[in-house]
């Protein structure tokens, strides 16, 4: 190793230059140091912990050219190329990050100094894991933990070696083994007193926790993390430890803690001394804090979002925003222009510059955005991986500022392509193989734009060359961009790609091979755990826009695609699959966790229930598809030519007909729905006489009305009152579909009958719940009511006792807003989470939730009553879409119980003759009196 370096070295020429050099030191270091603890995304998080081995002095990267001392100069050397391999590796040049690193290690193994060693291998498996290197990270840090695990006097680069371990095999999909690793490092630092260590390892086994699905311990450590942060003296790590938590938070979907943390943060920032003198922590304070409060008012704006189910990464649609989240965006905008302000020059201030651009496109202030986007084209941006993202982003959102602004002249087209040539030129001399994928893949994307627009203007025909340039190149460059993201192993990227050349290939009608990447992207889908949807903040992508259409595309394709029936039945079950496997995906989406755990593999259609019939309402861009499948037959389906626009605003006319009691109008819309779904469907299931329950699979708005509504005018009554019991289920594969009969009834019932005001800044009136009285009379239970209802006294109770049912009489809300999702208990407020806490590994089989309602507006609201059944584990739950405050609610439950206690019945039929019964009441025959009750899940 010495001779090998001893013709590389020359001293005196060291000297020479050294001299020359150390002139310059000092203004290197200022340059440089914006590029300090920079952080961009949660999976960062982990760097803080080993960066702060390193030394703080950086020099020119013209340095590590030059000869290297002798031995007595080793120690400033590796100094030196420590602090260029931090330098490279925050600004994203990982290739020259390895080049540092790996030179600084030849010197610390022939110097034997095990301390640096493992530090270094630790930095350096950091940066493989940036580069999806995986074999080298792995090797890397196996090495480093190698080196230290049996010296006692290296606990902490064992702690931090650790962690770095962690945060591998989170990234590669296996957060079991990632929480093994990250536990026994939080062990270690708390044995040292290292609190800052103890707590950055904690926020990482949150989002570990939170993606084995384990909710509630990833919501104590969550919970613990802010006041141990704040008795931390050391007001930077308490600043920089209360941003990485915001991130973490926002990133699992707990906006409000998220913006509370940060601002905290943000406060502590503007009260310190020590913090004023550090922009880079402020700004970043600020960014993050925009991006949450920006995206509150996205989950605001996309709770009345319908559904896109044609969309396309470069193609922009305008959406229409609430008054609600425009409050959200003006606050936004306003620490977007603080962060800018702060430190316009650092990477921290180019990524605002970015955001904010895109958020004044969003809310349509061109003039603004045309402003800020001259700017931005000035500003110099910091270079590596970082500087490929924000290229990207910023091409994205000039070419949606040109299709909503239309007047932009000259138009903005040559400069985007410009854009993407240089992000694809830069990630080349990076080799960095993830962003020549994103690079070429949206290279391809926006080619994919034009070929699109022309066919869809119909001019495909008269620019037939033009058309077909622009489909070649697209396809070529997304072709590209998918072998090396497969060749990287990263999912989260490979399935973009999947999906464009799915789409592409279904512009040509090359059908069959379009469904094969589709389902290449389904696949790719299925193995990225849910929080790893957004591995760099950089690259994240909404659900709604990136996800959900995949699966939609997928099952549009195989409903066109109808040859013999052999080929027609394979892909209708296809098309059950993935309907099954979108509301598996919108469940956890909306859950912000995973659910595979839960997944039942064993629910084949075929063998789940031979006297129920399945019935899936599609709904598509230009056609409404109904697959239905009647026990011991094939799979079927059947057509109506409707556009998605009119289904959507009949369903709206009908839900708002009930909510004004008019029958008329009422039975008017749900005649149209009941003659879209069911009529076709009566020669099939008149004649079966063994279908006793007819079980929906609801799409989209469907799920906003009760099917037990729809009207057949011919026979003159509602479905509801046929010899059918209905079911609602969110796909065959979450909930145990098995006979699960209640055999011993015991029922705990809670409410609240009382006026509540200001709870969680809410007001509630009284609630008339004589229905519980009822149910004391029928069954053995135990009440608790008013100022017994508690979260405590409802634990305790479920824990002492085994209750089959429990039932609870008070105001609650299901949207698709978890925050927004709640039942009321005395003074105070249970959301999904509390409930599942509370309910997790009981013996309730069914949740009854009287007097609660579905968000008005809020197109995926009943996604907030899955998912708390899914997440409290009740086999059935049985709730309304709307309150109803009367009598009428007591005497339809009193029935429920009345056949149920009889046992001869299923959970469905009960509730089928409780209503059927309501029904037959003159006062109560107003539909909002007995459709609203739905049961979700097990029906029998």
């Amino acid at each position: 190793m010495a001779s090998q370096r001893g013709k590389l070295l020359n001293y005196k020429c060291y000297l020479l230059i050294k001299k020359v050099l150390q002139h310059f030191l000092y203004v290197w270091k200022i340059i440089l140091r914006v590029f300090i603890d920079i952080k961009y995304s949660v999976n960062r998080l982990l760097i803080l912990s080993i960066i702060t081995l390193l030394t703080t002095r950086l020099i020119s990267p013209a340095f590590s050219q030059m000869p290297m001392t002798p031995e007595n100069h080793q120690s400033f050397d590796r100094q030196q190329l420590l602090q260029q391999g931090k330098s490279y590796y925050h600004t994203g040049q990982y290739q020259e990050a390895i080049k540092y690193l790996q030179q600084a290690l030849l010197i610390f193994q022939d110097s034997n100094d095990v301390l640096k060693q493992a530090t270094t291998l630790s930095n350096l498996s950091l940066t493989y894991q940036q580069l999806a290197d995986w074999e080298q990270a792995q090797k890397t840090i196996e090495s480093s933990l190698k080196i230290v695990q049996n010296h006692p006097k290296y606990l902490k680069v064992y702690a931090q070696s650790l962690d770095i371990q962690g945060r591998l095999w989170y990234l590669r999909g296996q957060p079991e083994i990632a929480l093994k690793s990250l536990q026994q490092a939080s062990q270690i630092y708390q044995q040292l007193g290292d609190e800052a260590g103890r707590l950055g390892s904690l926020i990482n086994q949150a989002q570990a926790l939170q993606s084995l699905g384990l909710y509630q311990q990833a919501g104590e450590i969550l919970q613990e993390l802010p006041p141990a942060l704040n008795n931390i003296p050391d007001v930077v790590i308490k600043a920089k430890g209360l941003l990485s938590l915001g991130n973490v938070l926002r990133a699992v979907g707990e906006l409000k803690q998220s913006q509370a943390v940060l601002q905290t943060s943000l406060t502590l920032v503007a009260e310190s001394p020590s913090l004023s003198a550090k922009p880079e922590i402020k700004s970043a304070v600020l960014l993050s804090l925009a991006n949450t409060l920006r995206a509150q008012g996205h989950l605001i704006r996309d709770r009345q979002r319908t559904i896109e189910y044609d969309a396309m990464p470069w193609r922009c649609e305008s959406i229409a925003l609430p008054e609600a989240s425009l409050g959200f965006y003006q606050s936004a905008a306003l620490l977007y222009s603080q962060a800018i302000s702060e430190f316009p020059s650092s990477a921290i201030g180019v990524q605002a510059q970015i955001n904010y651009l895109s958020l004044l496109v969003e809310t349509g202030k061109f003039v603004d955005a045309q402003t800020l986007a001259d700017k931005i084209k000035t500003t110099k941006f910091i270079g590596g991986r970082q500087e490929v993202y924000a290229q990207i982003n910023l091409a994205k959102t000039l070419a949606c500022l040109q299709q909503k602004n239309t007047l932009i002249n000259p138009p903005l087209w040559e400069e985007i392509e410009s854009l993407l040539a240089t992000s694809e030129q830069q990630a080349r001399k990076l080799q960095d193989p993830r962003a020549i994928s994103y690079t070429l893949g949206n290279r391809g994307g926006f080619y994919e734009y034009f070929a699109a627009k022309i066919q869809q203007t119909s001019q495909s025909k008269s620019k037939p060359e033009l058309y077909q340039h622009y489909l070649a190149k697209s396809q070529k460059l997304t072709q590209e961009a998918l072998i090396l993201a497969q060749a990287i192993a990263a999912p989260d990227i490979t399935y973009q790609w999947e999906w464009q050349l799915g789409r592409l290939l279904a512009l040509q009608e090359k059908q069959p091979d379009a469904i094969k990447f589709y389902k290449m992207a389904v696949a790719s889908l299925k193995s990225v755990r849910s929080d790893l949807l957004a591995i760099n903040s950089d690259v994240q992508f909404s659900y709604r826009d990136h996800v959900e259409p995949v699966y939609r595309g997928l099952v549009n394709l195989l409903l066109k695609n109808q040859g013999d029936s052999i080929q027609s039945a394979t892909y209708l079950k296809s098309a059950i699959e993935n309907i099954d496997s979108l509301q598996l995906a919108e469940l956890q989406n909306f859950l912000n966790c995973n659910l595979t755990q839960l997944v039942k593999l064993d629910q084949e259609i075929d063998n789940i229930d031979n006297q129920a019939a399945f019935i899936y309402p599609i709904i598509l861009q230009d056609k409404l598809d109904v697959i239905f499948k009647l026990p011991g037959q094939k799979i079927e389906h059947h057509v109506e030519l409707i556009k998605r626009p009119a289904v959507q605003n009949t369903i709206k006319q009908l839900r708002q007909a009930i909510l004004n009691r008019n029958v008329s109008k009422a039975r008017e819309q749900s005649q149209e729905i009941y003659n879209w779904l069911i009529k076709p469907l009566e020669t099939y299931i008149g004649n079966n006489h063994e279908i006793k329950t007819l079980v929906f699979v609801l799409d989209g708005e469907f799920r906003n009305i009760p099917m037990g509504i729809l009207y057949d005018s011919q026979n003159n009554e509602y479905l509801m009152q046929k010899r059918y019991a209905l079911a609602l289920v969110p796909g065959l594969q979450i909930f145990d579909l098995k006979a699960l009969p209640i055999n011993k009834i015991k029922v705990l019932g809670a409410g609240i009958s009382e006026k509540m005001e200001n709870v969680e800044n809410r007001n509630f009136h009284p609630l008339n719940i004589d229905e519980l009285q009822q149910i004391e009379k029928l069954l053995p239970s135990k009440l608790m009511l008013n100022a017994q209802f508690t979260k405590i006294n409802l634990l305790k109770q479920i824990k002492s006792s085994a209750f089959s049912v429990l039932h609870i009489a008070t105001h609650g809300n299901f949207s698709s807003d978890p925050e927004d999702t709640y039942i009321l208990a005395y003074h105070q407020l249970l959301k999904s989470k509390d409930l599942n806490n509370l309910l997790r590994n009981n013996a309730i089989k069914l949740l009854i939730l009287s007097a609660c309602q579905t968000a008005e507006g809020d197109n995926r609201a009943i996604l907030g009553l899955a998912g708390l059944a899914v997440r409290a584990g009740a086999h059935s739950t049985i709730s309304t879409l709307w309150q109803v405050n009367d009598d009428s609610t007591a005497k339809l439950m009193g029935e429920f119980y009345h056949q149920l206690k009889q046992g001869k019945v299923t959970k469905a039929e009960a509730l089928h003759q409780a209503q059927k019964a309501l029904l037959n009441q003159p006062e109560y025959q107003n539909p909002y009196f007995w459709a609203p009750y739905i049961l979700v899940g097990n029906w029998r």
